[in-house]
């Protein structure tokens, strides 16, 4: 029975998602049918008609003939759209059942010397609740339905019955054999319960805006085998089917409800795939809908900027090269030095050299390299407020530990920066944390950490304006340099 309901569980769940996945092209989109505009909540009561399908059962029985259990049902209903929604529902009914005609003799559990013969009956009353998800079939494939709504059902819930087995005998006497509403073998001094899933299908017809009438067959999995007070071998799960017949009662002040439309006076249009900016993803799930035909966008919409620099590539004059918006994505060429080779391409921007040696003076190896690792120590760059190295620094980042292993003797100094953001102290601090932040990569990447020192200098010392973001980008920096 445990696989059963696992199997059962399993199922409801691949089919809600499946269904959830499948339903994005054909989905009904109502604007008149949003829940600020329309009735969501609904009250509901009828008759029912109990069937049970166990050992014993209420139709096509033996010499006793078929047994009818009437009840009455009441539940509450709250949709969250047209298609989804949520029920708590309460049941009451007469409970009864004999053994089938054709039905083969075997043994019943618990009492001795008993079998199933066609003198046995059940009697009693069940009642509890049970919770459903509700799903509209006609919301999900019909633009306009205003008289007949076709709804699924599909939950659990729990009841307790005091079920109890009765022979009868020759003389038309009943016979008590087992009775679960007070049963010391079954070590149950109260009622019997159980636990069970639903499945459920409901057909409803608008008499008007206020009432429906429902007509809803249900198919019940019962947990326990003693529904019917008769625990056999031969079959240890139970299934029993509930008829419902009863009004609907739709609440609230608006004309509308949820489900439906208003005499077909409201259209319902059906869902729409737009994509105002021809970039393939639909304005509904695009975050910039609006962007340029022909310009190439991520899976979200958005415009790709290829060097990360913040500046789509539409937008970036240097779309494969980071550089400040201020400067429409292009790195700032200054030349320091004055020396005829801007910063960018220069290895010595600190130092006038030769524009054949990269912007160096004639030099040894190792004051070269230092003016190198200066230089490309210019291509690091943090977050504003963050002491987080930005992954298009790395590859810098990579070249500078190479060079430092050319050099094993050789020690530096990781000046860390930032821009005038917050206070004089909070920068100091954050600046510190840049440096070492540095440092640690260097350190994970093979450099002795005898060789590196650190020093935050806050925003002390400004290598360019502060007055605009290009300039504040540029701040937030760290500078390496030998120690002698």
């Amino acid at each position: 029975m445990k696989r059963i309901f696992i199997f059962l569980f399993t199922f409801f769940l691949a089919f809600h998602t499946i269904n959830s996945q499948n339903i994005s092209e054909t989905i009904i989109k109502r604007e008149d049918l949003k829940l600020d505009n329309s009735n969501s909540w609904a009250i509901s009561a009828g008759v029912s008609n109990f069937i049970m399908h166990g050992d014993l059962r209420s139709v096509g029985t033996g010499n006793l003939g078929n047994f009818w259990n009437f009840g009455g049902y009441a539940y509450v209903d709250k949709m969250f759209n047209p298609l989804l929604g949520l029920e708590l529902k309460f049941n009451y009914s007469k409970i009864s059942g004999g053994a089938q005609y054709f039905s083969d003799v075997y043994e019943i559990l618990y009492l001795k010397s008993t079998k199933i013969t066609n003198n046995l009956f059940f009697r009693g009353t069940a009642y509890g609740g049970e919770l459903n998800i509700i799903f509209s079939f006609t919301n999900l494939y019909i633009a306009n339905a205003s008289k007949w709504h076709f709804t699924g059902y599909f939950g659990a819930g729990y009841h307790q019955y005091d079920s109890a087995l009765f022979e009868r005998l020759p003389n038309g006497t009943d016979n008590l054999l087992i009775d679960f509403g007070n049963n010391p073998a079954r070590n149950s001094v109260y009622e019997a319960s159980s636990i069970y899933l639903s499945a459920q299908i409901g057909l409803k017809y608008r008499i008007n805006k206020r009432i429906d009438i429902e007509l809803r067959p249900a198919w019940y999995f019962n947990y326990e085998d003693h529904l019917d007070a008769a625990i056999s071998n031969k079959q240890d799960w139970e299934t029993y089917l509930v008829t419902n017949l009863g009004l609907v009662i739709k609440l609230g002040k608006k004309k509308i409800f949820t489900i439906w439309g208003d005499d077909g006076k409201d259209k319902r249009k059906p869902f729409q795939i737009i994509d105002s900016d021809k970039d393939g993803v639909i304005d509904e799930l695009d975050i910039e809908p609006n962007t340029p035909k022909g310009v190439m966008v991520y899976g979200n919409g958005k415009a790709i900027d290829s060097d990360k620099d913040g500046l789509p590539d539409y937008k970036d004059k240097c779309p494969l090269k980071f550089g400040p918006e201020s400067n429409n994505g292009c790195p700032i060429e200054i030349d320091s030095d004055k020396d005829g080779v801007i910063d960018s391409k220069d290895l010595c921007p600190d130092t006038p050299g030769e524009k054949d040696n990269k912007g160096c003076p004639k030099q040894d190896k190792k004051e070269q390299i230092t003016q190198q690792i200066n230089l490309l120590a210019t291509s690091i760059y943090f977050d504003t407020n963050r002491s987080s190295i930005k992954s298009v620094s790395y590859s810098s980042i990579d070249k500078i530990i190479e060079l430092m292993k050319q050099i094993p003797n050789a020690k530096f100094l990781i000046e860390g920066h930032t821009d005038n953001k917050n206070t004089a102290q909070y920068n100091l601090i954050l600046s510190q944390k840049r440096a070492n932040a540095v440092k640690d990569y260097f350190i994970k990447s093979g450099i002795n950490p005898n060789r590196l020192a650190t020093i935050g200098y806050g925003e002390s010392r400004p290598k360019y304006s502060n007055e605009n973001d290009g300039g504040r980008q540029l701040n937030r920096r760290v500078e390496i340099k030998p120690i002698k």
